[in-house]
């Protein structure tokens, strides 16, 4: 009896070893497909991650952030995009619907037009698959917008988003009369990191500032609405000339060969005799407009600069303004500008200081 209980425990001993072998051989083959897929995933899409914005020192209070190895692992080829929430609190309930379906987001329910959105979930800025469903609080039926001091003269600001779906190397005038000619308009930058280019941006943060301007009760005028014009930089001035603004603002974004560049900069009128009736209201714009982007962003300081060879400047007999919204040839500020949330932060800015500028 005693033979025989011997037996049986030597039996089940056997059994354990031998199914704990089989278990580690499969360890040992799923481990061998996990590294397997690494191995293709970098192979395969052998892209540079900027870690965080921290990686190229620039003070932002919102970064980018990276893949980890984790999810690098994980990832398979028919994943779900990843979009970026914007912000839609504050804007009418059609406004906001358009917003979110440009961004490839679902609403719970149908949003009144009129209805101004007062709260939304998930939060602007969280990063969800494309196809999230957001949910939105409205608040009553907007009525109309409050006008602050400046508004109530009925000013008019002509916005220009810079550059065009296809650039035009024609010669025009830098100024009229002038001798001395520069390309028509050019084809603008490109997003080094998300290959996006520079009127893509520009039209996207023009719009955002239209809106903010008119809530408060400013007539905006744009020189295009599309990307698919053909504007020189001297007849895009002349349409803020027509239009009798009180600014003329220029939206940009900037490109640099040290991809170590960053920050948001200013561009004014310099002294021509073409622009010596414009050149010091322009500066104290220009000035008050920086100061209230870099309040908003967070963004470094590159500076307000005065400009001669621009015709966008010189054939404007309206004080004028460029705003170089950041750099697309930085990885982390083309990331930046590239997403709904930054764009609108950008606008936010350069509508307090025009507003501001206005009011003086």
């Amino acid at each position: 009896m005693t033979h025989s209980r011997v037996e049986r425990g030597a039996a089940r001993r056997r059994a354990r070893h031998r199914l704990l072998g089989v278990l580690a051989a499969i360890a040992l083959v799923i481990a061998g497909a996990g590294a397997a897929a690494v191995y293709l995933q970098l192979t395969r899409q052998p892209e540079r991650v900027i870690a965080s914005v921290d990686e190229v020192s620039l003070p932002y209070t919102e970064s980018v952030a990276a893949e980890s190895p984790t999810s690098t692992t994980a990832a398979k080829a028919d994943a779900v995009p990843l979009v970026e929430v914007p912000n839609v609190v504050g804007r009418l309930g059609n406004e906001a619907s358009s917003l979110l379906a440009a961004a490839g987001l679902k609403l719970s329910a149908t949003v009144d037009a009129d209805a101004r959105v007062a709260d939304q979930e998930p939060d602007a800025g969280s990063v969800v698959a494309s196809g999230t469903v957001v949910s939105l609080t409205v608040a009553q039926p907007a009525t109309a917008p409050a006008k602050n001091a400046a508004a109530a003269q009925t000013f008019v600001v002509c916005i220009d988003p810079g550059h065009q779906g296809r650039s035009d190397t024609k010669k025009e005038p830098v100024g009229p009369g002038s001798s001395e000619t520069k390309p028509r308009v050019a084809g603008g930058a490109t997003g080094v990191s998300t290959g996006i280019p520079e009127y893509e941006i520009a039209l996207q943060i023009a719009m955002n500032l239209k809106r903010r301007l008119e809530d408060e009760g400013v007539k905006v005028v744009m020189t295009r609405t599309t990307n698919d014009v053909n504007l020189s930089n001297a007849e895009r001035a002349q349409m803020a000339n027509a239009a009798k603004a009180a600014l003329f603002v220029r939206i940009h974004a900037n490109g640099s060969g040290d991809s170590r560049a960053a920050g948001v900069s200013t561009l004014y009128p310099g002294p021509t005799s073409w622009t010596s009736k414009i050149e010091s209201r322009s500066k104290k714009a220009a000035d008050t407009v920086q100061r209230a982007i870099l309040t908003a962003t967070g963004a470094p300081n590159d500076g307000v600069t005065p400009r001669t060879d621009l015709a966008g400047f010189n054939w404007a007999t309206v004080p004028s303004i460029l705003v170089e919204c950041g750099y697309l040839s930085n990885p982390v500020e083309d990331k930046l500008l590239s997403g709904p949330q930054y764009q609108d932060k950008i606008a936010m800015g350069i509508a307090t200081g025009v507003l501001r500028y206005l009011e003086r």
